[in-house]
């Protein structure tokens, strides 16, 4: 043994030197500091998800609670599969729950906001949660029957319920008692409510001069320097954060039903009209059922109208036409087979009116047509794919229209588009330059609304502090109007040097060459567009009565005169009416706006640490975040 050691001292004596080389470079150069902080951290966040004013929440609890929510919201849903970044937003929504609760209680205990058993037992009364509003069991007619919920609590057999709808509540209650407590710091008074009565009611309409100091000054006149811009930036760094977004190119290829999807949907209704006449089921249940549409869940329920109210005047003049109690044939009208019946009908302002209810059976595209157009925009996209320029190319000599969304929040809503599980699906994970699979999307404000779509990602950008090179061109264009608006209040004044001789606006105008804007009536709460609300344009027009001419207004970044043509008092007999309605409004806008000060300043003075990427970020293979595990 010795021996072997001998003969191999050389090579162990470089070995050692080789170390204690690299162990004095990562000493002196303070790498060993930053290695022992990364280590920490990666130790840190492989037990911890976060940490709260100092209280650690242990990374178990957290990715337990994380899958029971994933767990739940599976099995609501007919697939049962949820994608990834549905998952991640459901790891936010936990992650930001728990941060609340540790907060929120410290609040609780701080202010001695604690839960009695009677408040429990009335807000379990009066609060059903909407799975039990929801529930069959629970409902008389197709509505919630509160009689019956009532029976279900003083039902012994529901104990496991009721001790879920407790914990429910002894969670609850302490945030309302929170929110109503520092909600009533805003008190409401009489002058308010009468204050925003007026401000709806009074109207007024005005004739008004603009000048414009972007038209009055060129831009060569005023300066921005690249220290202005930056440090307007370093000033209103809060204002240049964004969420993670995208920009789209796609185009349609429409589904268009044929005449087997048509003749589909007619016996789809006409086995429904069979179920009601055969007394089987009462309206409402087979509607909520069986309809398409947003009227389903209450049955039906097209309440009273005439002609003009519903964009579907095959439906109207349908219901119009039958007797009270009547039902009509499945009949095809401009959103597919309906069948009406009219309930009651009545003579208002001397026209008819009639209270209906309907079933909707749309004609949608059925699996060959959505076969065949599927199979087309697979061989588009081979072709799209081939170069970066290809998708406008084959698009275009396809006879397609490219459209382009414009940046927009992912997650958030998409101009002209309603959203999808299949397009959150390829925005959440989609690259730049990345290229969709057909994806079948619902066009809003298009009749034959299905489609079949193929997008590319031609910008992404990450969510954060949008970097100064960026917001640089909007902040000098910002700047530079602030330097015209002061350039051009000297070209103003004289362009209306004696002014206050002429006895009105008009004859000042015509006299000066100057275009004169009229408004239609307009209120404060509305405002005026171009002019704005709530500035001193709006404070002026309401302020002067009518025939008098204002000085000089300015605004942000205009100057104007103005003159009030016409105004109408607020009838302030009908306040009466409103008050209750009114204050309720009011309450509930100024609670909110309270609550959400309060909520804001408190989570400033709150240490939050998030660890749940650490670990993620440190295992790159096998310690992956749930969220990352379930996208892989």
């Amino acid at each position: 043994m010795m021996q072997t050691f001998r003969n191999n001292m050389k090579i162990i004596f470089y070995i050692l030197i080789f170390f204690f080389v690299g162990w004095m470079a990562v000493s002196l150069t303070g790498l060993d500091d930053y290695l022992m902080q990364q280590s920490q951290q990666e130790m840190l966040g492989m037990k911890y998800a976060g940490e709260i004013n100092g209280e650690k929440i242990e990374r178990t609890l957290y990715e337990q609670r994380v899958q029971n929510t994933v767990n739940l919201a599976s099995s609501q849903r007919a697939s049962g599969s949820l994608s990834a970044w549905e998952i991640d937003r459901i790891a936010d929504q936990v992650w930001n729950e728990i941060v609340n609760q540790v907060i929120l209680g410290k609040v609780y205990e701080s202010r001695s906001i604690g839960v009695y058993n009677s408040e429990i037992i009335e807000y379990i009364r009066s609060n059903p949660i909407q799975e039990l509003r929801e529930s069959p069991q629970l409902q008389t007619d197709g509505r919630f029957d509160f009689e019956k919920y009532l029976s279900l609590l003083s039902n012994p057999a529901a104990a496991n319920l009721i001790l879920e709808l407790e914990n429910d509540a002894r969670q609850k209650i302490p945030s309302l008692k929170l929110f109503l407590e520092v909600a009533s710091l805003g008190k409401l008074t009489d002058a308010e409510v009468e204050r925003a009565f007026r401000a709806v009611q009074e109207r007024v309409s005005v004739i008004y001069l603009s000048f414009d100091p972007d038209s009055l000054v060129n831009d060569s006149e005023v300066s921005v320097t690249e220290q202005q811009v930056a440090d307007y930036y370093d000033q209103h760094s809060d204002q240049y954060q964004r969420p993670e977004t995208v920009n789209l190119q796609y185009v349609f290829l429409p589904l268009i039903p044929s005449a087997e999807d048509t003749s589909a949907a007619l016996d789809s209704l006409t086995a429904i009209a069979g179920i009601l006449a055969g007394g089987e089921e009462e309206w409402d249940s087979v509607a909520m059922r069986y309809s398409q549409g947003p009227l389903a869940a209450s049955g039906g329920d097209l309440g009273w109208f005439s002609r003009g109210d519903y964009t579907d005047d095959a439906m109207v003049e349908l219901a119009l036409s039958l007797k009270p109690g009547q039902t009509s044939d499945p009949t095809l009208t401009a959103f597919g087979y309906q069948l009406v019946r009219t309930d009651s009908v009545r003579v208002q302002d001397g026209e008819r009116e009639v209270k209906a209810r309907r079933i909707l059976t749309r004609i949608m595209s059925g699996r060959k047509t959505m076969r065949e157009v599927r199979a087309r925009t697979r061989s588009l996209r081979k072709l799209m794919a081939e170069s970066a320029d290809s998708f406008v190319r084959v698009a275009t000599d396809s006879g397609l229209v490219v459209s382009e969304t414009g940046e927009f929040a992912v997650g958030g809503q998409i101009p002209g588009l309603q959203l999808t599980r299949e397009l959150m699906d390829f925005l959440y994970g989609a690259k730049e330059g990345q290229l969709s699979y057909p994806i079948t999307v619902v066009r809003q404000g298009v009749q034959a609304e299905e489609s079949v779509m193929l997008a590319k990602v031609t910008r992404r950008k990450e969510e954060g502090q949008i970097p100064l090179e960026e917001a640089a061109q909007s902040i000098r264009r910002l700047l530079s109007l602030k330097a015209k608006k002061e350039v051009a209040r000297g070209r103003v004044e004289p362009m209306i040097e004696g002014y206050e001789s002429y006895m009105n606006l008009t004859s000042f105008a015509e006299d000066k060459g100057l275009a004169v804007d009229t408004s239609g009536m307009f209120s404060r709460a509305s405002g005026l567009t171009g002019p704005g609300r709530n500035n001193e344009f709006i404070g002026t027009a309401f302020g002067l009565p009518v025939g008098l001419k204002s000085s000089l207004i300015e605004t942000d970044y205009m100057y104007y005169l103005l003159e009030v043509v016409q105004r109408e008092e607020a009838d302030m007999d009908k306040l009466a009416e409103s008050r209750k309605r009114l204050a309720i409004q009011l309450i509930s806008t100024r609670m909110q706006a309270y609550f959400a000060m309060f909520s804001s300043e408190l989570m400033k003075s709150m240490d939050v640490k998030d660890f749940r990427d650490i670990r993620s970020t440190a295992n790159s293979t096998g310690g992956q975040a749930m969220a990352g595990d379930e996208n892989d």
